[in-house]
């Protein structure tokens, strides 16, 4: 248990661009009776982090300013809610936290119970630290949203990101044939994870030589021409960063992600890696000082695997 009062933080009062990231000495978090406290190990940037942090989501309004942005979480328990049951204090946790709640961009975050999980024990912190939200968009994209069963075909536009490792691998382990899309020089890294066929986006119409999918989970999501020629008439398209309006000549089913924290998806995630039956996103770690050059690096929307961030 901690006795420190005061922690360091990253925090924006104000959206905008990296300029707004500010290091500064904040309280820790009271936790309710449903939360743990976990001491940060290690936290990770997502792209959705810097999305928030220039104020993309600000007319949802999901958040309050001042915010401490970061959602993913490797670390230690230090302090447990009266109601919960299944952690004590020193485990070794991992989590997708609230993403309407102040992030892991600190020392310590609270975080519902029901979010958490057991660290995979097989890999390191840092690593772990990249799984949460990554694994869980693509666990939810393809096992709920697109509902993958084996003999589908699958196009994963973005395959080499966070998301796209693991849409890849789960992908393939429900059955499916898998067609990755991402920039030559990852290509052989997607092979490896799985990948049936890796197209490169740099090739000229490289979509219009691909045939029809009964699913195409779009990662990048950026209107590109043609990717709705792509579905099978009866087949689904995943979105993550929006509702896309379909024009009416195209009759498949359309949804969008949302990725929610689930502890009990972390659990199953956890056991898969444990059993070397996935692998985890190749990391980059960099230290808590460099977490605006690290925002830099995500926006470049080019970075396989993750950006991982020591606390």
């Amino acid at each position: 248990m901690t006795t420190k009062s005061l922690m360091k933080a990253v925090r924006i009062h104000e959206y905008g661009g990296k300029q707004t990231l500010l290091t500064e000495q904040i309280t820790l978090p009271e936790i309710t009776a449903n939360e743990v406290l976990i001491e940060v190990v290690n936290t990770s940037v997502n792209p959705v982090d810097w999305k928030v942090r220039e104020g993309w989501l600000a007319d949802e309004d999901l958040h309050q300013l001042p915010l401490t942005l970061g959602w993913d979480v490797a670390g230690k328990v230090t302090k447990v809610g009266g109601q919960v049951e299944n952690f004590t204090v020193g485990d070794e946790v991992y989590a997708f936290a609230d993403l309407t709640r102040d992030g892991a961009y600190a020392e310590y975050i609270a975080v519902d119970a029901s979010a958490v999980s057991a660290k995979p024990q097989s890999i390191s912190f840092a690593q772990a630290a990249a799984v949460p939200l990554t694994s869980l968009t693509a666990w939810q994209a393809i096992h709920e949203e697109a509902q993958v069963k084996a003999g589908d075909s699958i196009l994963i536009n973005g395959a080499s990101g966070g998301v796209g490792s693991f849409a890849v691998q789960f992908a393939k382990k429900a059955g499916a044939r898998v067609t990755a899309i991402a920039s030559g020089d990852n290509h052989d890294y997607l092979r490896e994870l799985g990948a049936d066929e890796v197209i490169d986006y740099n090739t000229p119409d490289y979509l219009a030589s691909l045939g029809q999918f009964d699913v195409v989970f779009d990662i990048v999501d950026n209107d590109m021409p043609g990717i709705y020629d792509r579905v099978n008439s009866d087949g689904k398209y995943v979105a993550t960063l929006k509702e896309h309006e379909i024009p009416e000549q195209f009759t498949f089913g359309h949804s969008r992600v949302l990725v929610m924290p689930n502890g009990q998806h972390l659990t199953t995630i956890r056991e898969l890696i444990d059993n070397n039956e996935i692998r985890v996103p190749a990391i980059a770690e960099m230290p808590f000082e460099q977490i605006a050059e690290a925002h830099a690096i995500s926006e470049t929307e080019h970075v396989r695997g993750k950006i991982v961030i020591s606390i």
